[in-house]
């Protein structure tokens, strides 16, 4: 008895201030990942490069795309596949604009068989702030424009030791952002 007078007293209070009605909308955080993948020639050749074009609307749903209230990154990532005795240095670019590279030397390949992330705190990884302002202005143009707007997303850089470079090496390079979108 006392559950059902509680359920009564609540159900009125909910209809008398409004709750019967619940129209606004919300706002849902929705991945945006950004993804590039450099496949590295296998011979003697031991500098490689890529250019990759990504429109951003293609890399979520398209029923967020008219809602979208907010964007940002959390995280920039390289990684490799692929076996590789020697080492890589790296310099990735958003729309010809330095983004991050590995820092200072050639790292070993092996070391970045797990990603290196900038959220984790990689000492191997270097960003640079004209890139990072590139990729915020480009994440703002997609609030503004989903179905137009594109990211070029470019690498080049070195590889010593092993050689010839066998096959089956790549570089990727990964943006991880977000964005907020308005559902009813």
């Amino acid at each position: 008895m006392k559950t059902k007078v509680l359920l009564l007293l609540l159900v009125g209070l909910l209809a008398t201030t409004g709750s019967t009605c619940i129209n606004d909308g919300f706002l849902v955080a929705v991945n945006l990942p950004i993804k590039a993948t450099f496949n590295i020639n296998a011979g003697p050749n031991l500098a490689f490069s890529g250019t990759y074009v990504v429109k951003l609307a293609d890399q979520i749903d398209a029923s967020y795309l008219e809602h979208i209230q907010n964007a940002r990154f959390y995280d920039i990532r390289i990684s490799t596949t692929g076996t590789y005795n020697g080492t890589v240095y790296v310099i990735a670019n958003i729309d010809g604009v330095k983004l991050v590279a590995t820092k200072t030397q050639p790292w070993p390949w092996s070391d970045f068989a797990t990603p290196q992330s900038l959220l984790l705190g990689s000492t191997k990884l270097e960003v640079d702030s004209l890139g990072l302002k590139q990729l915020g202005t480009k994440l703002v143009q997609f609030k503004a424009s989903p179905q137009t707007t594109t990211v070029t997303l470019s690498a080049n850089g070195t590889l010593s030791g092993q050689t010839p470079v066998p096959s089956g090496l790549a570089l990727v390079l990964e943006i991880l952002a977000q964005v907020d979108a308005e559902v009813q």
